[in-house]
């Protein structure tokens, strides 16, 4: 398999200008006044899904979740034929517009609704204005447990015990992630992701970018992140199974994949409305905003202190509406920068720094705490060689353009934060009866240094099966045995064998004959058992796992 890395999109991308005519502003807007929505009918502004989960939540519908006064657009219209409306925030009670006649733009300020206007980039094209699309949802989800297999991806998800939660029978059913970033090239035309389509799992498409309406064009960062929550994917050594592989999912692009400017994190305040008025119940967010292209909008370290961005405010008030919002930490670690990026700044979400499955911090993770000294990240998860999906284009005879898509492994905290999300999205399935900042103090609380947190990890690797049993209501739990996996299945020359709880066990494995093929008659503690099987002959054989405490499983494994 391939590798590469994966990184925030911010790094992505080669600087092609600066200092441009700025052309893109936000206009701050003074009231709500005599609008003619209202609080008392919201089914106008939010979907019933939305309205149900806040009723659940005892979450009220208040003025700034009233869109914003459709005379206030409609008199900022008037400016000049030339002006767009780009974004539209109901929680800011903000319009961002672009508008090359900077007289028309000093018309817009001397309105009486318009407390000021900042500028906030360069657009030079522009296109219809982008509209959902929904595709059909199904609540006959074909995913079965009896199939989890993790292949590659066990030791990313056994890391926080995910797999122990997802025996359980959490897999995300009936669950919806917003996931905003800059593109799903690829996800929807890849035959090892055409599961979710056919289960009815991708509810709509959104795109707040000018001149990029297809979700499915110009950039894959998405699909690989969105591949990490979502994979069923089973085919022998290619088999990935995702942190919520039952979960469904709306993928939100707020990021312009071309360039790096301020106004796209009024894209990202856009996106985390629109998932709170679908009713969304997680945000991951793969997105961070250090510095930008144009060298005339300065930011420092002092921005991060979760109320100078507008996309931090808007996070910590989309953990306010019920929902927990899981966003990058950002790769600055080994650079100048060095700290985190925003919006991971943001009060009250779940911040996530990126770790290998052997616990080690990457270097190049965002560094805590943020500038007004919380603590961040707030946890961490695995980023560094992640596994899956990812997707390249070639081209073949006849100039044929191919997509080819494949799994391999990728680094940067936008891997860590949808494995960490995938969990959080069934941990929340699991314990219904908590409110999303609940959900999100549980986390932190499971993590393993949540008493002496640092500026790497946070509070440390979550162990979500733990939080789980320190938190569901019905009756006490007993462990079971029921958690050693042996993989890959089918294997080649290597098998392991996973212990993730670290019980004292011996194991005894044989062929259909009887015959012991191996054996390791002391006991062990080691979290994962590597067993060479090299010189075994193709076929069928049973792994007998014993616990010095008495307990017992029988695995089947086939040797290829």
């Amino acid at each position: 398999m391939k590798k590469f890395i994966l990184i925030l999109i911010a790094a992505f991308f080669v600087v092609t200008a600066t200092a441009q005519n700025v052309n893109c502003y936000r206009v701050y807007l003074h009231d709500k006044t005599n609008t003619p929505y209202s609080i008392d009918q919201p089914e106008q502004f939010l979907s019933q899904r939305c309205l149900d989960k806040r009723a659940r939540y005892n979450i009220p519908v208040i003025e700034e979740d009233l869109p914003v006064h459709p005379a206030y657009l409609h008199e900022i219209g008037q400016a000049s034929p030339q002006l767009r409306v780009l974004a539209v925030s109901r929680w800011l009670n903000t319009v961002v517009v672009c508008c090359p006649d900077t007289i028309c733009m000093g018309y817009v300020r001397n309105l009486p609704f318009v407390d000021s206007v900042k500028a906030v980039g360069y657009y030079d094209n522009f296109v219809t204005p982008p509209t959902i699309s929904h595709s059909s949802v199904s609540s006959n989800n074909n995913y079965g447990s009896d199939t989890l297999f993790y292949g590659s991806s066990y030791g990313q998800v056994a890391l926080h015990n995910g797999h122990l939660l997802h025996a359980e029978g959490f897999h995300g059913e009936g669950m919806l992630i917003a996931m905003l970033d800059a593109g799903w090239f690829g996800f929807n035309t890849c035959s090892m992701l055409s599961n979710v389509y056919e289960n009815g799992q991708i509810w709509g498409t959104y795109n707040f970018i000018p001149g990029m309406d297809d979700v499915y064009t110009n950039h894959s960062h998405g699909t690989s992140c969105a591949s990490i929550i979502l994979s069923s994917i089973y085919g022998g050594n290619d088999t990935l199974v995702g942190t919520a592989p039952a979960a469904n999912m709306v993928f939100i692009r707020t990021e312009d994949p071309l360039t790096e400017q301020p106004l796209e994190e009024d894209f990202w305040v856009a996106g985390a409305e629109l998932a709170d008025s679908l009713g969304a119940d997680v945000i991951t967010a793969s997105l961070g905003y250090t510095q930008f292209d144009d060298s005339t909008f300065v930011f420092d370290y002092s921005s991060c202190d979760g109320h100078t961005s507008v996309a931090s405010i808007a996070a910590t008030k989309a953990a306010h509406k019920g929902m927990v919002v899981c966003v990058a930490a950002g790769n600055e670690g080994s650079n100048e920068w060095h700290k985190l990026s925003r919006p991971g700044d943001a009060e009250d979400i779940l911040c996530v720094g990126a770790i290998n499955v052997d616990s080690i911090p990457a270097s190049f993770t965002g560094c805590g705490p943020s500038y007004d000294g919380r603590v961040k990240p707030d946890v961490a998860s695995c980023g560094w060689d992640t596994y899956m999906v990812s997707t390249s284009m070639f081209t073949g005879d006849n100039d044929s353009l191919y997509v080819y898509t494949y799994i391999s492994t990728g680094s940067g905290t936008s891997c860590a934060t949808p494995n960490l999300a995938g969990l959080a999205t069934c941990l929340w399935q699991a314990l219904p009866q908590l409110t999303s900042l609940e959900v999100m103090q549980i986390i932190r609380e499971a993590a393993h240094q949540y008493n002496a947190p640092d500026t790497l990890m946070g509070y440390g690797i979550p162990n979500i099966y733990q939080a789980w049993l320190d938190h569901r209501t019905d009756a006490v739990h007993e462990l079971s045995v029921a958690h050693y996996i042996g993989y890959p299945n089918p294997c080649g020359d290597q098998l392991l064998i996973s212990n993730p709880l670290c019980r004292e066990v011996s194991l005894t494995i044989f062929d259909l004959s009887g015959r012991v093929v191996y054996a390791e008659s002391g006991f062990s503690a080691e979290s994962l058992k590597s067993i060479s099987t090299g010189n075994w002959p193709s076929g069928i054989y049973l792994v007998r796992v014993q616990e010095r405490a008495g307990g017992s499983e029988l695995l089947k494994i086939v040797r290829q």
